[in-house]
């Protein structure tokens, strides 16, 4: 557990080693085939939505084997959300996509990462209207609005999901 500055607890999870769900996503991982999309959804202007980029420039600064869009240079942002997906079915229009952002939930949800068959909503909990993106999604809870707002999340947090996140994806890639 860490203490941030208003004396909250904000839980840390330690890394999913669960057998199970190492096997659940590594059979997401494998649905999405050879080279696959990877796109990272979040804003590095605000600590709680910077999971996404996060994620995809350690992926970049790996080497992973996939296509990555969204980084802290680059973020795909509810901005420009609609363009770099249609950019994407344009350039690969066979490939499958692995999207990536944060979420919001319970405090008790705070640290959990989560993998899905399926697409996400990106921007939902802000009640924004974009694009259902991904074949298969991942996302993280980051915190719990009535605790903690997005932009007050401490970057430590995100940047501990964000490694566990880029791990687990180059080690299915490998």
């Amino acid at each position: 557990m860490i203490s941030d500055n208003n004396d909250d607890i904000i839980p840390v999870r330690e890394p999913d080693t669960d057998k199970s769900r190492i096997f659940e996503f590594e059979c997401a991982m494998l649905s999405l085939g050879k080279l696959p999309v990877v796109l990272c959804i979040g804003s590095d202007r605000v600590t709680g939505d910077c999971l996404g980029p996060l994620v995809g420039q350690i992926l970049v600064e790996r080497g992973v084997n996939a296509f990555v869009y969204g980084t802290l240079d680059r973020p795909v942002t509810a901005l420009n959300l609609v363009g770099a997906v249609q950019h994407i079915y344009e350039t690969h229009p066979e490939k499958k996509i692995l999207a990536i952002d944060s979420s919001v939930g319970k405090l008790s949800d705070v640290g959990k990462i989560r993998i899905a068959f399926g697409s996400i909503a990106p921007g939902s909990a802000d009640g924004k209207k974009l694009p259902k993106v991904g074949d298969v999604s991942i996302t993280a809870t980051v915190t719990d609005p009535h605790k903690t707002p997005l932009a007050a999340v401490r970057l430590g947090t995100v940047y501990s999901l964000a490694r566990q996140i880029a791990s687990q994806i180059i080690d299915c890639l490998q």
